[in-house]
């Protein structure tokens, strides 16, 4: 009996099951719902050709339809699968420079399922100028950020190659006449790295020119890339060692008295700023040698300096007078 439940009257319970899902979806779709959103506009064009300028990347629109349908346009957008295209036809040969132009939105210009209705579009129509593309080789700039170690800087740096092809408008590159790579993050480096960097450093991809009394930046192409190799040397600089004590330099036990006229000297020395910043006076030794001098006096010496490694004279020594006597010591000695 169960098994008769189940298979008997076929047809009927057939035509019963197709009723209930017509009611079903008559029910769903019989309530219209309204939907406001922005979604992005992208403009595409011929090749040879590229967008200076579009008045906006955003469209809001104004969508009516099926309420179960509504939802699913409303997620769409919300993961961006929905947005509108437009496709310029226009040919390169008829731009000489650039050319501005108004396109339309309309509903063929979004992709919407059957069911729904384009009300309306704000902006519905958007401004756009259409420039001609051209190559063009221009210069490379290193472009850096931070700075070397205390102590170092940049001698030289070298770009290869020096120049590189680039793609952009034609009005763009007339102006231009270099191009920038990215920021090279040069802080902290010190004259032991000097190097290649073992990695190329990309072209910026745009150039700036000038437009009135403002700098405005273009986007271009640039598929090239270059190395650089940086001299990093350490600064040298200089300093002045004031009122350094000449030293007298003689025999162990010399009997004579001796007497300088300026028994004080300034030294100007240069070398490593690093260096130079750690010097003491006590590293700067002033003397003069007089082992062969004997009286009566006076006499003309030249002053003589030592100094740390790496450190050298800039100013000429000066030359002091001195007076060189006996001592009663050594009078009584003779």
């Amino acid at each position: 009996m169960i098994k008769k439940m189940v298979t008997g009257n076929i047809p009927t319970k057939l035509m019963a099951l197709v009723m209930a899902v017509t009611l079903w979806l008559y029910a769903i779709n019989r309530h219209t719902g309204d939907l406001t959103e922005v979604v992005g506009l992208t403009v595409t064009v011929p090749e040879g050709i590229t967008i200076l300028e579009q008045e906006t990347e955003e469209i809001t629109i104004y969508l009516r339809g099926p309420q179960n349908v509504i939802d699913t346009v409303a997620d769409m957008i919300k993961d961006r699968k929905i947005q509108a295209r437009y496709v310029v036809q226009e040919s390169p040969d008829v731009i000489e420079d650039e050319i501005k132009q108004t396109i339309f939105i309309t509903g063929e210009h979004l992709d919407l399922p059957n069911a729904v209705k384009l009300v309306s579009v704000y902006p519905d129509k958007v401004d756009i100028v259409l420039g001609k593309l051209q190559k063009k080789k221009l210069k490379v700039s290193l472009q850096k950020k931070g700075e070397p170690a205390i102590g170092y800087g940049i001698a030289n740096e070298f770009i290869f190659p020096g120049e590189v092809e680039v793609t952009g408008p034609l009005n763009a590159l007339k102006e231009a006449s270099f191009i920038n790579t990215v920021l090279v993050d040069i802080g902290g480096i010190t004259g032991e790295q000097n190097r290649t960097f073992p990695w190329r450093i990309v072209i910026d991809q745009k150039v700036s020119i000038k437009r009135g009394d403002k700098t405005v930046s273009v986007p271009v192409v640039c598929n090239e890339d270059v190395r650089v190799w940086l001299q990093i040397v350490e600064q040298q600089d200089t300093r002045l060692f004031e009122k350094i004590k000449i030293k007298i330099i003689g025999p162990a036990e010399n009997p004579y008295a001796i007497k300088l006229q300026d028994e004080f000297s300034n030294v100007k020395v240069k070398g490593p700023k690093l260096l130079l910043d750690k010097l003491n006076v006590e590293d700067v030794v002033l003397y003069i040698d007089v082992t062969s001098l004997k009286p009566p006096g006076p006499y003309k010496q030249p002053v003589k300096l030592i100094l740390p490694k790496n450190i050298e004279l800039v100013d000429k020594l000066p030359e002091v007078h001195l007076d060189i006597r006996e001592t009663m010591r050594s009078a009584e000695a003779k």
